[in-house]
């Protein structure tokens, strides 16, 4: 799936921001929970090269909800993709659908919006360089040759067409835990729908979407000559899953007409599948029984935005729909602020794939946003946004892991550690 390449403009104190110990809530209004913007920066957390460089190392490997002080000379192992060859063992290789897709993965990592298989290098003081190559062969697509610091096991990732991938790039053998449409509910209490399963083993981690957005995830930023913003922040970084969840999402509200439009095909191939998941992934009569159970078992009055209806979190997704898919994004030096959003169209084919991501621009100096009026009824008045849109925040199966912590013994075979079942298609 072609996504909008990823466009690093996060400036100012939002990084800075995430290290910030805060108690977890559910109560999304709670100001005493909500994080303050420290203007001091003394390790260099919030600069351009430290914003950049948490989002390449939160993709390889895991690095908690910020750099720590020591992040430039700090060493973290990785965990993206496979060590196929023992001989090669600081090469891993990633299963990638096309070429279209190798590129997207290469400019999620840099930020860079290279839109052709070239060469390209990403240089980043006090982290290293990234350079891209492409290959295009059956058995290979794209390298990426890795000279970074902060990941000394790391010197290529290899990317592999899913078709091609070898069977001893397996990550797990039997059937995964968790299937699509399947919710889980973390310690704090928010709820989480599986938008892309371990359906195959390259698949090495599930992919999860809320919309139970806490203050832990609000950010205020208050400054002299500046009106007060209440604005989002890690929600995520996985723009696939933005496609994946309303896919899901739509499918689950029209699925007569889904099953009438693509029945005569199998549930999971690409030209009618949800979430680009493999051929025969799941068949078409899951998607029966996934919508009956979701109605059965109350799971819309438990995913919807804390403070929404049922009713009116469906209707969003019958209708064009906005979602808020970012951080809050602020220029260096000017009182200049952006917002980041994906804008779906439901008056067409509502099987809707890849997202178009904007931006929204607001003048500090002369309006205030504040994200909890989206968050809780998915209604605001913010130039660009919309009277009405839905924040949407994603973590993957090791980031759920006990926040994180467990990451290395999480399985796909197996439940994630320190979070409850709430509904399972093949518990049934």
């Amino acid at each position: 799936m072609k996504n909008k390449t990823f466009k690093w403009m996060l400036m100012g104190a939002l990084i800075m921001t995430l290290g910030i110990s805060v108690a977890c809530s559910n109560d999304d209004n709670n100001d005493d929970n909500t994080p303050q913007v420290d203007n001091s920066d003394p390790y260099g957390k919030s600069t351009e090269t430290g914003i950049a460089c948490f989002n390449l190392l939160s993709q390889l490997s895991v690095v908690g909800d910020s750099l720590p002080d020591g992040w430039k000379t700090q060493k973290y192992k990785t965990l993206e993709g496979f060590v196929l060859d023992e001989s090669q063992p600081f090469v891993r290789s990633v299963a990638i659908d096309d070429m279209d897709g190798a590129i997207e993965y290469y400019n999620e990592l840099t930020g860079r919006e290279l839109s052709s298989p070239k060469t390209d290098t990403w240089k980043l003081e006090d982290v290293g360089t990234l350079t891209f190559t492409p290959v295009n062969r059956a058995d290979c697509l794209a390298t990426i040759d890795v000279n970074v610091k902060q990941l000394p096991d790391l010197t290529q990732l290899r990317l592999v067409p899913q078709t091609a991938f070898p069977e001893n790039g397996s990550s797990f053998t039997g059937e995964p835990y968790y299937h699509l449409g399947d919710v889980i509910r973390d310690k704090e209490g928010s709820y989480w729908i599986c938008v892309r399963p371990c359906y195959a083993p390259t698949t090495v981690q599930s992919w999860w979407i809320s919309f139970n957005i806490t203050s832990t995830c609000m950010m205020t930023k208050a400054e002299p000559g500046l009106q007060r913003q209440n604005v989002p922040y890690n929600l995520g970084n996985k723009k696939a899953a933005n496609g994946y969840a309303v896919q899901l999402i739509s499918v689950l509200l029209r699925s007569s007409e889904y099953l009438q439009k693509y029945g005569s095909t199998t549930f999971g191939k690409n030209d009618c599948g949800l979430a680009n998941l493999p051929k025969d992934a799941m068949p078409n009569d899951g998607i029966t029984k996934i919508v009956s159970n979701w109605e059965t078992k109350n799971i819309w009055n438990l995913v919807k935005p804390t403070g929404m209806s049922a009713s009116d979190f469906k209707n969003y997704f019958k209708d064009n729909l906005t979602l808020i898919v970012n951080s809050a994004q602020f220029l260096k030096g000017s009182p200049e602020m952006k917002i980041e959003l994906s804008h779906l169209n439901g008056a067409s084919d509502f099987y809707r794939t890849g997202p178009a991501n904007v931006y929204a621009s607001f003048n500090m100096q002369k309006m205030s946003f504040d994200i909890s009026s989206y968050a809780t009824k998915g209604t605001g008045n913010a130039a660009d946004v919309g009277n009405k849109a839905l924040v949407m925040r994603f973590k993957d199966g090791k980031a759920l892991a006990v926040n994180g912590r467990n990451y290395e013994s999480q399985s796909p075979t197996e439940p994630i550690e320190g979070t409850t079942d709430i509904y399972r298609f093949s518990a049934e």
